[in-house]
């Protein structure tokens, strides 16, 4: 499924590399910046980039693609960048979506509710442009990260009280090891390991890594570097998908590359989180002074 600057929602059929459902908002053409579909695939939300003062949640049935079921216009007052149902084994209610924008709110709404005044459960202002968001399955009552423009991240509850706020990038993170973050690139849920983030961060070089927080909800919990992938792209990593069941992790880059790698392990190699990697010439060490930034 797919969204774009052409005011659509579309199904995709990788059969025939063309869509099966196109969904639209009646010839009213405003660019869908991101979108998503509910677990019984009943509900299809996505969400627009800001039009004079409104940035709009759109939801559809699939089933009657031509028109939208109702249009929420007060969740978010600029660009929507995330748009995430919660699956059942998070415990959240039927149909709660997740959504995000570039005002600095994080949301969850009821995705059933016709009236738009009683739709919208729970609201956290970050007080910075959210790029992504996304649900957690932790015992720890964890419920929500986000991730902001300037490379910031942060965890929440379900009712959207800030847990902890930090630079991705602090070198706090890695201590004394070989990576050095520059950017997040994204995060994903293992039902394998259900208390487990994996964080995917990347470097200006092109490599990837996997790291993991011992305690999303206490700020200041020991970070755990899993995996490093190295010599895959030559420029910064903009997309994945990470496939537990096939056990595999696809990447997209600036440099038009789709690579997939093998043997994702999300167990940590030794007690200080450190691993044997594929250490290569272009990776930056943090010297003594550096390891101490942020301690």
């Amino acid at each position: 499924m797919s969204s774009g600057r052409d005011g659509s929602v579309k199904i995709w059929d990788t059969r025939t590399n063309s869509y099966s459902i196109k969904m639209t908002n009646l010839g009213a053409s405003r660019a869908l910046l991101c979108c998503d579909i509910s677990p019984d695939g009943m509900t299809v939300a996505a969400g627009t980039e800001i039009q004079g003062e409104d940035a709009l949640i759109l939801y559809w049935d699939p089933r009657r693609p031509a028109a939208p079921l109702r249009t929420h216009g007060s969740t978010h007052s600029d660009d929507i960048t995330t748009m995430c149902f919660a699956h059942a084994d998070l415990g959240m209610p039927r149909n709660t979506l997740l959504s995000a924008s570039s005002d600095g709110l994080v949301s969850t709404s009821n995705a059933d509710e016709t009236d738009e005044d009683e739709a919208v459960l729970h609201v956290g202002n970050w007080g910075c442009s959210i790029s992504q968001a996304g649900w957690i399955q932790a015992s720890s009552g964890v419920k929500i990260w986000a991730a902001s423009d300037m490379e910031t991240f942060s965890t929440w509850t379900h009712e959207l009280d800030l847990c902890q706020s930090l630079d991705i990038r602090s070198p706090v993170l890695h201590g004394k090891r070989t990576w050095v973050t520059d950017y997040l690139v994204g995060c994903a849920r293992n039902p394998n390991t259900p208390d487990t983030l994996g964080v995917f961060a990347g470097s200006n070089e092109g490599d990837i890594s996997l790291l993991s927080n011992a305690n999303l909800a206490v700020p200041g919990a020991p970070w755990y570097l899993h995996n490093t992938w190295s010599l895959g792209h030559t420029g910064i990593v903009r997309s994945l998908l990470w496939d537990y069941e096939s056990n595999v992790l696809v990447t997209g880059g600036e440099d038009t590359k789709i690579n997939v790698w093998p043997s994702l392990s999300p167990e940590v190699q030794s007690d200080d989180g450190a691993m044997d990697v594929d250490l290569n010439p272009r990776k930056r060490h943090l010297d003594q002074d550096d390891a101490q930034v942020g301690n």
